[in-house]
C-alpha cells in the first residue's frame, strides 16, 4: 500500500511506498560487499570489483534517497498533528542498538571504503557525496530520537532532530509532491530535489 491508494482522512501511512523502489536495489551493498571481500584471488578480486563498482554507486545513490525520504516523511507527518500512524512494522518491538548497524555501514562505506577500495582496485578516486554523509548523520540521529519507531502510533510523537529545518506551508506542499512523484515514478532519487527544504 502506498499514498497513491490510501484514501484514510485521519490516519498516516509509517511507509509511503518507498518500500517498493527500496527493495530493487540491485543487492544489499554489504551483502556484495562481503561476498567481495571473500575472493581469495586479488586478479579475480580486481575483476569483481569492476563489475561491482557502478552497482555500488547506483546503490549508495538510491540508499541515500531513501533515507532522505524518510527523514521528508518524517517531517510532513510531524506536520499533520494527531492523527495515527498505520502500518508501523517496528511498532512495539524490542529497542536494539542494532538498528544503526546499517546506517552506519553506509556512512563509513561512502566516507572511506569505496574510496579505498575504487582506487586499489580500478586506479579512480571516488569522492563522496557530502549531501549523502549530511543525510547519513541526520537520520541516524531521527532514528535515535525515535528509538527506531517502536513506540511511533501517532504523528505526534515524531521526534525530528533540531538539525532539520521547520519547512513553511510551500515548502511542505513541495516535499509532498516530491514524495508522491517519487512514488509514482518508482524513482527516490526525485527526493533529492528537495532536501534542501529540510537540510
Amino acid at each position: 500500500m502506498s499514498i497513491l491508494d490510501f484514501t484514510q482522512e485521519n490516519q498516516m501511512l509509517f511507509d509511503p511506498g518507498y518500500s517498493a523502489s527500496i527493495a530493487r536495489v540491485s543487492g544489499n551493498i554489504e551483502y556484495m560487499y562481503e561476498a567481495f571481500s571473500n575472493i581469495p584471488s586479488p586478479k579475480q578480486k580486481r575483476f569483481q570489483f569492476s563489475i561491482l563498482y557502478p552497482k555500488f554507486l547506483k546503490a549508495v545513490d538510491l540508499n541515500a534517497a531513501f533515507y532522505l525520504g524518510c527523514m521528508l516523511w518524517g517531517v510532513y507527518l510531524k506536520s499533520c498533528p494527531d492523527k495515527e500512524i498505520v502500518n508501523n512494522p517496528c511498532l512495539d518491538t524490542e529497542f536494539s542498538d542494532d538498528c544503526f548497524y546499517e546506517v552506519d555501514f553506509l556512512y563509513n562505506f561512502i566516507k572511506q571504503g569505496l574510496n579505498r577500495d575504487a582506487k586499489y582496485y580500478l586506479n579512480k578516486t571516488y569522492s563522496p557525496n557530502p549531501l549523502y554523509l549530511k543525510v547519513l548523520e541526520n537520520y541516524r540521529e531521527f532514528l535515535s530520537l525515535n528509538k527506531g519507531f517502536v513506540n511511533v502510533k501517532k504523528t505526534d510523537d515524531i521526534l525530528l532532530p533540531k538539525t532539520l529545518k521547520t519547512p513553511n506551508e510551500t515548502d511542505l506542499k513541495l516535499i509532498y509532491e516530491a514524495i508522491l512523484n517519487a512514488v509514482k515514478e518508482d524513482n527516490l532519487e526525485i527526493l533529492f530535489t528537495v532536501a534542501d527544504k529540510i537540510l
